[in-house]
């Protein structure tokens, strides 16, 4: 089988489905539809190489197909589907899954008690009462309480796409114009760390790997410990939650 005929689309509605390694009964992806085949997709031949698309030839070369099983369908919306997406992605741990990101609907996800209190118990810090200069590195896609030290520091520091050269180069004193990453989930400040060069994507050692490092860049620096920063909550003057532009970063005067 490798589709649904159209009455089953139409009964599955906007759905959640997983691909099951066929060996150990394990879920390895978990993906998304709305009354069509996506759920084969993952199947048909491509040269994209990805994590998910390793794991599927590897149970090809060894003689099996992955399964594919629906998780929840019949769901009124597709903000329901994100958001039993993202549940389920969060249950399993994104480290257990070849899903690049946790999904839609993070915000709200999976968090530990102490996550829950500082991320809702932050204080608020008004971004225009920051006189500082800050770049500032939005990981609402990619953080996870489950990220180690350098998992975390690899996510703020890679792999951004079109940093401008006036960014990236050093002034006649040596030091750059923006020399202070702030690393911001939901609004908090997570980490801030030091920005001390800038390199091309995928030039310096790392736990990820560039797909495309056409015109991405990364930079290399050091934690800062007990920043005034570190857990408060930017807000704007409305006190409201400041929100990343489509490049995932930004900056602070």
């Amino acid at each position: 089988m490798n589709r649904f005929d159209k009455k089953v689309q139409n009964a599955l509605g906007y759905y959640v489905y997983a691909l099951i390694d066929p060996f150990n009964d394990v879920i390895f992806y978990v993906g998304k539809a709305s009354g069509n085949n996506r759920a084969f997709y993952h199947l048909n031949t491509t040269s994209k190489e990805s994590a998910k698309n390793q794991k599927i030839k590897e149970i090809r070369l060894k003689g099996k197909e992955p399964v594919i099983e629906i998780l929840r369908y019949g769901l009124e919306s597709e903000k329901s589907a994100f958001e039993v997406e993202a549940a389920i992605i969060d249950t399993i741990g994104i480290d257990n899954l070849t899903n690049v990101v946790r999904g839609h609907g993070i915000e709200n996800g999976r968090l530990t008690i102490r996550e829950i209190e500082r991320l809702h118990g932050s204080i608020p810090v008004c971004i225009n009462e920051i006189n500082e200069k800050y770049m500032t590195f939005f990981l609402n896609r990619t953080y996870s309480t489950s990220l180690s030290e350098i998992d975390l520091y690899d996510a703020t520091r890679q792999f951004w796409y079109n940093v401008s050269k006036n960014t990236r180069t050093k002034h006649k004193n040596g030091a750059l114009e923006y020399n202070v990453a702030l690393s911001i989930y939901d609004s908090v400040v997570i980490r801030v760390y030091s920005i001390l060069v800038w390199y091309k994507a995928g030039s310096t050692f790392s736990t990820r790997t560039v797909k495309n490092s056409n015109n991405r860049w990364e930079f290399v620096g050091n934690l800062i410990n007990d920043h005034p920063l570190t857990g408060k909550k930017i807000v704007d003057e409305n006190g409201l939650k400041i929100t990343s532009n489509q490049q995932g970063y930004g900056y602070i005067n």
